[in-house]
């Protein structure tokens, strides 16, 4: 069985996602490390859209979020 390609742009933003969400658990109680995640991947994503420097995309916010999960996940069960 062969597993489908991921795009890099969104193996970036699920590595990203993963990224902030262990360095905002250190601080934050993951609620607000959720919250302020998925706010700042919808900025990005209209700041892309608002600046045309890049291609704003959900999907991206999906990836980011899907990063999040995995971490906040990972981090519950220990």
């Amino acid at each position: 069985m062969r597993l489908p390609l991921i795009p890099q742009d969104k193996a970036n933003h699920f590595v990203y996602g993963n990224i902030l969400c262990f360095v905002l658990n250190l601080f934050f109680i993951p609620t607000a490390t959720i919250i302020t995640i998925f706010a700042l991947a919808l900025g990005k994503e209209i700041y892309d859209y608002v600046s045309k420097k890049g291609t704003p995309e959900i999907m991206d916010i999906v990836w980011t979020m899907i990063g999040v999960s995995t971490t906040i996940i990972t981090q519950i069960n220990k």
